[in-house]
């Protein structure tokens, strides 16, 4: 009877270990490093950037023109792209709120191409975080002020050419529950107007 009993054991566990494998792909996940932004505004060192900005008119070096601010960390702060992306290539501007006669910071994506640098993206909110992407261009975390809600943290992504919204992430500093997700998005990034 105990072998009776052993052997049925043994074909049980061997039938029932058969009958449930699965096929276990690999997934290939990026190490996304995060970069939280804070509230300074560093000295802007790069002389590249500096004569970019002021070629495009955001900004003066000289102190004749008083119809523009001057090229100074009062007013902007420059953050960089990503990690494989040189500042030659592109950066992204931040502006203080009240420039230019918008109420709201801006942020600026811009690119050189052929030669001249141009505006890419231009966002009426603020930058709470980067994310290194596979891309080597990083994601954006970008806050928006709703008037109704409150802050709303927009996920952006590089899709080769510019950024685009993708995901609501955050409403007043608490994320979006899963549940959610589909009509919050619907909400705010099928009808996105704070930027293209």
């Amino acid at each position: 009877m105990k072998i009776v009993f052993s052997v049925i054991c043994c074909v049980v566990v061997m039938i029932s270990s058969c009958e449930n494998k699965t096929l276990v792909e690999s997934v290939s996940i990026f190490p996304s490093d995060t970069l939280v932004v804070g509230n300074d505004y560093p000295e802007i060192n790069s002389q590249l950037v500096l004569k970019v900005m002021a070629n495009l008119e955001f900004c003066t070096s000289s102190d004749t023109v008083t119809s523009l601010p001057p090229c100074t960390n009062k007013y902007f702060r420059i953050f960089s792209v990503g990690p494989n992306v040189n500042w030659e290539d592109g950066f992204l501007l931040e502006m203080r709120a009240g420039l230019f006669n918008t109420p709201v910071k801006q942020l600026l994506l811009i690119q050189k191409g052929f030669n001249t640098y141009k505006i890419i993206n231009q966002y009426l909110g603020f930058l709470i975080e980067q994310r290194t992407s596979k891309s080597g261009y990083n994601d954006l975390l970008m806050g928006y002020q709703d008037k109704e809600i409150g802050i709303v943290a927009i996920k952006h992504t590089w899709d080769g050419k510019r950024y685009n919204p993708i995901d609501v992430e955050e409403i007043n500093g608490y994320f979006v529950k899963t549940e959610l997700k589909d009509s919050i998005n619907h909400l705010f990034i099928d009808n996105f107007y704070a930027g293209h």
